[in-house]
């Protein structure tokens, strides 16, 4: 069992803490708490980083009386939107340090080193290096750094993920002005598909829709890894925000209607009012489910036109042998009701997944990505982080010890 780790996710609409540890290739939940940061984020972009930097501010020490615990926060894991992600496949060798030829850490660190240097187009920068496999001179091939084996080369062979420098120098600068050490960072599919991976009853191999509350990020995971990702503009919240417009009632009372009612077509015989509000021309009325339906299905038949458009666009370039490769659906948007037998009828061929995380205290599909990050934290996997220290430690885990200002308190 790893120790815990402190892993935050910054969404368009709120920041979101997981505190976990890996445990039998699990992710394990100790706590979890969620802040709105209303403005903050647009299009994936920090645009009010004094608010936000406020609001990450508050997770420096946790206190629940209820669950006796209180926790000094020092060191964390983040999660970066997938937004421009590009992933590249680099291998390179270099010659062992050792004159005995036994492999090091320090090899491991000079090979990674390689790989880092290589330029990345279109002005992005990597994010982490993921090792496919570790290759010795005489063809053993190793998935984890093969320390203490004998060879006079070491290859590795590994993907690169990369994202626009802006989306990375904001969110670290978030964390690092928020008084945070970075522990590591990953990019958000790649965490769902850590995550997915742990889930033998899942696909290996689908397209992760990842609906949030302003943005829907569609990316193409192959053998249980990231290969590509892009997204547009549609979420949760412009269908709460069509419901208060329809209905003319407030954002927060249409946000209940859409996460209480949902899309239901069932017949009763007894069919009261779902809300009350006011018609087009200003008269009272009440609405009824047929009436939040009308309106779901709207905002659904343009919103699989902006997800089908999304999806051909990604897998253009593979041919028609993708055209049955499933969904797998995420985020705090996939939990509406009645969207998975609607996105049916537009899939056809497609099989379509929708995933609840697994882990006690976090079974809600906006913490999916918070899990993952667990996962891809708790093992060596090449991070950049742990090469620009030399990589001083196989395993990358938090320190917990005690705080010397305050005796009585955890300190991640």
């Amino acid at each position: 069992m790893d120790k815990p780790l402190a892993c935050i996710e910054i969404s368009s609409d709120s920041i979101k803490l997981l505190i976990g540890y890996e445990l039998g290739g699990n992710a394990c939940v100790l706590y979890t708490k969620e802040k709105e940061i209303p403005g903050c984020i647009e299009d994936g972009k920090i645009v009010d980083m004094a608010n936000l930097v406020k609001g990450l501010e508050e997770f420096h020490t946790i206190t629940d009386d209820v669950a006796k615990l209180k926790i000094n926060i020092a060191e964390a894991c983040l999660v970066l939107p997938s937004l421009g992600l590009q992933v590249y496949q680099n291998n390179k060798t270099t010659n062992v340090v050792s004159p005995e030829g036994l492999i090091a850490k320090v090899d491991i660190a000079n090979v990674v080193s390689l790989v880092n240097k290589e330029a990345v187009p279109d002005g992005n920068e990597i994010l982490d290096i993921i090792p496919d496999e570790f290759v010795l001179d005489k063809g053993q091939r190793f998935a984890n750094p093969p320390i203490g084996e004998k060879s006079n080369s070491l290859t590795i062979r590994a993907k690169v993920h990369a994202l626009p420098h802006e989306t990375v120098y904001q969110y670290k600068s978030a964390l690092n002005q928020a008084g945070y050490r970075l522990k590591k960072t990953c990019v958000a599919a790649y965490c769902y598909s850590e995550l997915f991976k742990s889930y033998k009853d899942l696909p290996q191999s689908y397209v992760l829709v990842d609906i949030g509350a302003k943005l829907t990020t569609v990316s193409l995971i192959g053998a249980g890894s990231p290969y590509a990702s892009l997204f547009f503009a549609k979420g949760g919240d412009h269908l709460t925000q069509e419901i208060a417009d329809s209905f003319t009632i407030l954002p927060a009372e249409a946000k209940k209607l859409k996460e209480d009612y949902g899309y239901d077509e069932r017949k009763i015989s007894f069919d009261p009012p779902i809300c009350s509000g006011s018609d087009a021309a200003g008269n009272p009325c009440s609405f009824f489910q047929k009436d939040l339906n009308a309106i779901m299905l709207s905002y659904l038949e343009d919103y699989e036109s902006l997800l089908s458009n999304a999806i051909a666009q990604l897998l253009g370039k593979y041919g028609a042998k993708f055209d049955s490769l499933p969904l797998v659906l995420t985020g705090g948007g996939s939990k509406l009701n009645g969207l998975l037998p609607l996105l049916s009828k537009s899939f056809p061929k497609r099989e379509i997944h929708l995933v609840i995380p697994r882990s006690i205290g976090a079974r809600d599909p906006r913490y999916a990505s918070l899990l993952g990050l667990v996962l891809a934290s708790s093992g060596y996997t090449g991070s950049l982080e742990d090469n620009f220290k030399g990589v001083v430690a196989v395993s990358r885990q938090n320190v917990k010890g005690k705080d010397a200002n305050n005796p009585g308190d955890d300190v991640l």
